[in-house]
């Protein structure tokens, strides 16, 4: 099925004789809400099952990294099955084209799956309740369904008794819905259906996986990214036991599909490992390649007044010339690695017309497609199946892991397990782009009347060699305070390096909204008001704006202000304690609407962040415990990133291999953080990344109220003050 086409998503309902009730979703990425079940009567996939014995399992159909959907998107089901929680069983579902696209990034997983989950289980509910209906002779409007059992006047019975007979039924066309003030399930939090197996040290991730006759295999990466392989001598490492061979892994045309490199096959991982130190490769170094970061700064600030406008309201010129006063200021980001805890891992078995895939990716269908470009065999006859993932950050949406295991497996004809050692996770990654932003502001009679924004980064689209313009994820022309300065102008200027770009947490956003919000506050002292005050103020009336970047088509200033209110009244904002400090910031981020204060002392020329303070408007909540925790998740590994994390170059080389030199937020230096949540029965929104990138202006704009001085740059370790 084309989706461009239809631009729909549908919901397959369909019952399976002689193991029970089956109930599956075709989900594509609109979120489209007209859905009935009748449209695709045709066909179906395994999504809730319900078998005879009244065994209910729920399957979870996203990527499982860290964010909950193992548990939040079953939990929609539930709710409408009118089933105990405590009743069912969650299964992680493996990729099946019946589902439609299976992924984790962007904060999508609940937001698109909602609608079509609920009514997947709204409708498996009423078919029960006619099949009741007709069992006992009484009229369906009298059946009514709890707790896994179908009831009428003094009559009951389990869901798994009505199975054999539900499938001879037409399935309903239109189920009905619950009422928000019925929920028994959403909106309660829900431990993590793995709790128990990570607390036991279960086999759930990658790096727990073994297959029968697999071998193990690691790869060596060049130290200057970019590079290719010369020629190799692998003499010494043959000779090391338990060796089986050294095979030259050729990359592809795009960088972020697979790297060249050498790959050593062992018996296991210690003899991998040792080996790969007595591999001799010269490598052919890339023409232009980056010298250190101070170069690639230079050229930045070189190139940014000259970039292509990507934005023009009124005439920011004209304002600038009448001011009564003009703000500059440059901001910038390093690069910064996904330092996930898990190292990359996947093992791949290529037999001679199928292939099995099993591993951490947080994009299963396009390792599918990755593997079958590869090796020529068809997609439906290759299988993937997800482990939980140790962490991905956005790395995980790259696959150029599961390539290598993928061509190792077809030369050596028997299953591979590609196993990387941290440095080769600092090595191999895909960084956050490095980044300038320089920002110019026109004050008149006490507003801000115009902004211009200049942007200059090094491009991961650009560097991808992906369609679509450079700017993406890299500059967002109706970023706030886009529609709300009535003369504002954006550009964007891209620079290509050798060094590899990926998507990381809240892709560019995480980077513009320093700047932008670290700005504001400079305007809002220029103009002599209260930072939040400034805001709301240029935030002006209730009404939704244009935006047409992620998280679009349109934003609403209200919820804006609201999370703002909230905010400062739960961080006590008017009520500051002696010699504490604090920074707000406010922002729309992939349609939450999130908005921070940090709190945070200031002795001996040391901070210490002691308390953040969050309010998040994402429509319903889901699992309270859940969403709680990825908001100060995000939180927390935003400080980590504010207070040490950048990548360094020298001569060329990554100078940071290692948690010796590239350092995170210990627990002695984590806040307490008080999240709170705006009560509403709007549409979920994502909260894996929202949180992330409010924190580093609010901590900047702490950070200058307590030392007096502004910063422009991370980390903050490079000027001494953590």
């Amino acid at each position: 099925m084309n989706t461009k086409q239809t631009r729909r998503d549908f919901l397959k309902i369909s019952t399976i004789s002689g193991v029970g009730l089956l109930v599956g979703l075709n989900l594509f990425r609109s979120k489209t809400a007209n859905v009935t079940v009748q449209e695709v009567a045709q066909s179906f996939n395994a999504f809730i099952s319900i078998k005879p014995s009244g065994e209910i399992i729920l399957y979870a159909k996203n990527p499982e990294i860290g964010q909950g959907v193992k548990t939040s998107l079953p939990m929609i089901l539930a709710e409408e099955l009118c089933v105990d929680w405590n009743q069912v069983k969650v299964e992680q579902k493996g990729v099946d084209p019946e589902m439609g696209y299976q992924h984790a990034g962007g904060s999508m997983s609940v937001s698109t799956n909602y609608d079509l989950l609920r009514k997947s289980g709204a409708a498996v509910r009423e078919l029960l309740e006619m099949t009741a209906a007709k069992k006992w002779g009484v009229s369906v409007s009298s059946c009514k369904a709890r707790n896994g059992k179908i009831y009428s006047g003094s009559k009951e019975v389990n869901y798994g008794d009505l199975v054999e007979e539900a499938r001879k039924l037409n399935l309903p066309t239109n189920p009905t819905l619950k009422s928000s003030n019925d929920f028994d399930i959403i909106g309660t939090s829900k431990k993590d259906v793995d709790i128990q197996a990570i607390i036991k040290g279960k086999p759930l991730f990658g790096l727990d996986q073994e297959v029968k006759g697999m071998v193990y295999a690691s790869i060596i990466k060049p130290e200057i990214f970019g590079s290719s392989v010369s020629s190799f001598n692998a003499d010494e490492a043959k000779k090391h036991q338990g060796v089986i061979g050294v095979i030259k892994i050729n990359g592809m045309s795009n960088p972020t599909m697979l790297q060249e490199g050498i790959a050593v096959v062992g018996k296991d991982t210690w003899t991998v490992f040792k080996a790969k130190k007595l591999v001799k490769v010269e490598w052919s170094i890339p023409p232009n390649y980056l010298q250190s970061i101070e170069q690639l700064s230079s050229t930045l600030k070189e190139k940014i007044s000259s970039g292509n406008t990507l934005r023009s309201d009124g005439d920011v010129d004209a304002v600038f010339q009448k001011a009564d006063k003009v703000v500059e200021s440059m901001y910038e980001v390093p690069f910064i690695s996904h330092s996930q805890m898990e190292p990359m891992n996947f093992i791949a078995d290529v037999k001679e017309n199928s292939v099995r895939l099993l591993g951490p990716t947080q994009m299963p269908v396009a390792a599918r497609q990755l593997a079958s470009s590869i090796t020529g065999i068809s997609q439906d006859m290759i299988q993937v199946d997800l482990t939980r993932i140790g962490g991905g950050f956005g790395r995980r949406l790259l696959n150029d892991y599961v390539a290598e295991a993928v061509t190792l497996s077809q030369q050596l004809k028997k299953p591979v397990k590609v196993v990387w050692q941290r440095e080769d996770d600092f090595l191999g990654d895909y960084y956050r782009p490095y980044g300038c932003y320089k920002f110019k502001a026109g004050i008149k009679e006490g507003k801000l009347a115009a902004m211009e924004v200049n942007v200059a980064t090094t491009s991961r689209y650009k560097y991808a060699k992906r369609n679509g313009p450079s700017h993406k994820t890299e500059a967002f022309p109706d970023q706030q305070p886009a529609g709300m300065v009535p003369n504002f102008k954006i550009t964007y200027a891209p620079h290509s390096s050798n060094i590899p770009l990926g998507a990381l947490r809240t892709p560019g956003v995480n980077a513009t909204t320093f700047g932008y919000q670290c700005f504001l506050d400079e305007v809002a002292e220029k103009v002599g008001k209260d930072s939040i005050e400034f805001h709301k103020e240029l935030i002006g009336a209730n009404r939704k704006l244009p935006y047409s970047d992620h998280g679009g088509p349109m934003y609403d200033t209200g919820k804006l202000k609201g999370v703002i209110d909230l905010v400062k009244t739960k961080s006590d904002w008017g009520k500051r304690k002696n010699k504490h400090y604090y920074g707000f910031a406010a922002q729309m981020v992939f349609g939450t609407y999130v908005a921070e204060v940090v709190e945070l002392t200031y002795s001996n020329g040391k901070i210490k962040v002691v308390r953040v303070t969050a309010a998040i408007d994402c429509g319903l909540v889901i699992n309270p415990v859940g969403a709680e925790a990825q908001i100060s998740g995000g939180i927390i590994d935003a400080l980590s990133v504010a207070f040490y994390e950048a990548i360094s170059i020298k001569n060329g080389k990554l100078v940071e291999r290692n948690f010796d030199r590239y350092r995170k937020l210990r627990n002695a230096d984590a806040p307490h953080v008080d999240v709170h949540f705006i009560k509403s029965d709007d549409s979920p929104q994502g909260l894996g990344e929202p949180s992330y990138p409010v924190l580093f202006p609010a901590l900047c704009n702490a950070v200058y109220r307590a030392t007096g001085s502004r910063v422009y740059k991370l980390p903050l370790s490079e000027l001494g003050i953590v």
